[in-house]
């Protein structure tokens, strides 16, 4: 009887060392998952704080409006990647021309930079304008 009780712990003492070995596996890699996305959130949250928009000049007239915003940021925004509200409507589908410095081809809105969006809309002045950025940066102006 000796030998099978040496044996029977020597299985279940091995048995306890997997299964540690495994639960410590599981366990780092849910916590690197974590560390991970917290600094995600806090890399978002940093272009979100350094992200800043001025608006220069703008018109809407009934049928057209033209927006020249600077972007005031460190942050680049994806010129692509702009929703534009006029007076609670998105309008971003109605954008004819977006160019930034006068280049159309550029996606890019880097900083020190104008963006001039122009665009039909059914909208008389002045009107409330949102622009939301890629990184969820919100711009609330006015344009007569």
């Amino acid at each position: 009887m000796g030998f099978s009780v040496a044996a029977a712990a020597a299985i279940v003492f091995t048995g306890a060392v997997i299964s540690f070995a495994i639960l410590q596996g599981s366990l780092q890699s849910a916590s690197d998952q974590v560390q991970e996305a917290q600094e995600s959130q806090v890399s978002h949250q940093q272009d979100l704080l350094n992200t800043r928009i001025s608006l220069l000049n703008g018109t809407a007239n009934g049928t057209v409006f033209d927006l020249n915003l600077t972007n005031a940021g460190s942050t680049v925004i994806h010129k692509g990647s702009i929703d534009l509200v006029i007076n609670g409507t998105l309008v971003t589908a109605n954008i004819t021309n977006a160019t930034v410095d006068g280049v159309a081809a550029s996606n890019l809105w880097a900083p020190g930079q104008t963006l001039r969006l122009i665009g039909t809309s059914l909208v008389v002045g002045p009107a409330d304008i949102k622009l939301v950025t890629d990184n969820g940066y919100e711009f609330y102006g006015q344009v007569s």
